[in-house]
């Protein structure tokens, strides 16, 4: 019986820490959280229920953590009901995830400790930030490259504060602004005073989630 009254009061104190996020950004104005529509400005939490729009396709709200001041991606694609509660959406992928998060007082080499710090699948609406741990020096960059049109792409990821970040800038080649779209990436690391290559990691899927959610007929 003691074991049951603890479980009991875990179980209390986690829904009484959930987590809770302020909208920031909406690309369909048809997304309804707990009934009512939402709006930028508003907040919601873990438990709150999200029902995106039957017709539109790669719904998506970007919102912030009020606790821990971390950007969060909330996405219709690929979920198997049309309502779901904020946490059922927010690790509804994590299976697909084979990043191997870097730990203090590991003996790592750089490029291992990259390696870890990417997971196989990103959901872009303006920018994935990936935290590494590692602050590359300016000897070192990363180059992320991926087919388009037949034609292989190349461009230097931004990275800052221990920080990568990939956003539409990808997708502007040469002065040419090419209309973005989910591509697989191949990162690698790239040493300016030696022109060696080491390879990061290899089939990075980058599904790119529109500024306004696309209309699907039915």
């Amino acid at each position: 019986m003691k074991r049951i009254i603890t479980l009991i009061a875990l179980c209390g104190s986690l829904v009484a820490f959930a987590d809770d996020y302020k909208i920031l950004f909406l690309n369909s104005t048809d997304v309804l959280i707990d009934g009512k529509k939402a709006q930028v400005g508003a907040t919601f939490n873990d438990k709150s229920v999200i029902t995106w729009a039957k017709n539109q396709d790669r719904q998506a709200i970007k919102a912030v953590n009020t606790k821990t001041n971390k950007m969060c991606l909330f996405v219709s694609q690929a979920l198997e009901k049309n309502s779901q509660t904020a946490y059922e959406i927010l690790t509804a992928n994590k299976h697909l995830s084979t990043h191997d998060a870097y730990q203090e007082g590991m003996d790592l080499n750089l490029p291992t400790k990259l390696r870890r710090a990417f997971d196989i699948q990103y959901e872009m609406l303006d920018s994935v930030i990936i935290d590494t741990n590692v602050k590359l020096p300016s000897s070192l960059s990363l180059i992320a490259t991926y087919e388009y049109g037949g034609e292989r792409v190349s461009k230097t990821l931004k990275t800052a504060n221990g920080q990568i970040i990939i956003d539409r800038q990808l997708f502007n080649v040469e002065g040419k602004k090419l209309q973005a779209r989910d591509v697989t990436l191949t990162i690698d690391l790239y040493n300016k005073e030696s022109g060696v290559y080491t390879f990061i990691k290899g089939n990075v899927e980058l599904m790119v989630i529109p500024e306004k959610a696309e209309s699907i007929s039915m």
